[in-house]
């Protein structure tokens, strides 16, 4: 029973976790799209190109775990049917989900470093400074900034850039706590298997 209800919370968190990450990669490359349509200057370090690399590789996980999630939450799994005793299944989904939550550790990580860097005072201050306003698409975005208030208002199209900037930068930190629960109930349900497997059958 207990088991049941945690692979059923698992298979809701990977859902939406599919979800955000499609959204996510969906928005990542609009902003890209829409920043070169319009000629706005963006950064591109390594972070730029890791989060392209993540993003996408994320929804394909989630999907990939769907499948083998639904497989042992409806007919018992190939756990059972191969002696594992029912920790093979988490021990593979812990496996990914610790290793997503670490990369998206990563993005939010430098994302929250970056935040001095990339408020509306220092992103004016180095407009001063170099003549252009440069987006920081690959630095993450502070979402301490207001997109109504100076200067987005008097950039052409500063507006929906920040507000694209901070819905990614927003779902970002949505799909780290979604792959954090995931890999929360990923132990849950190894320590539910080891308690089960220790209990023996009473013979008659």
């Amino acid at each position: 029973m207990i088991r049941g209800f945690l692979l059923t919370l698992v298979l809701l968190l990977l859902a939406l976790q599919f979800l955000a990450s499609l959204f996510e990669t969906a928005l990542y490359a609009g902003e890209k799209i829409y920043f070169d349509h319009n000629d706005l200057l963006y950064t591109r370090g390594w972070l730029y190109y890791f989060k392209w690399v993540v993003k996408p590789l994320s929804g394909v996980l989630a999907l990939g775990l769907v499948l083998p999630t639904l497989c042992a939450c409806c007919c018992g799994g190939p756990d059972r049917r191969f002696g594992t005793g029912g920790k093979g299944f988490p021990s593979v989904l812990a496996f990914f989900s610790v290793v997503l939550t670490g990369l998206w550790a990563v993005i939010v990580g430098f994302q929250l470093r970056n935040n001095e860097h990339t408020t509306v005072s220092t992103l004016v201050s180095n407009t001063v400074s170099s003549g252009v306003f440069v987006y920081p698409l690959g630095d993450g975005f502070s979402l301490k900034n207001d997109c109504d208030a100076a200067p987005f208002p008097q950039i052409d199209h500063g507006k929906t850039a920040c507000r694209l900037l901070k819905a990614e930068s927003g779902m970002a930190i949505g799909c780290l706590g979604l792959w954090a629960l995931t890999f929360l109930m990923s132990l849950f349900l190894l320590c539910n298997a080891r308690r089960t497997s220790k209990i023996k059958p009473i013979a008659v």
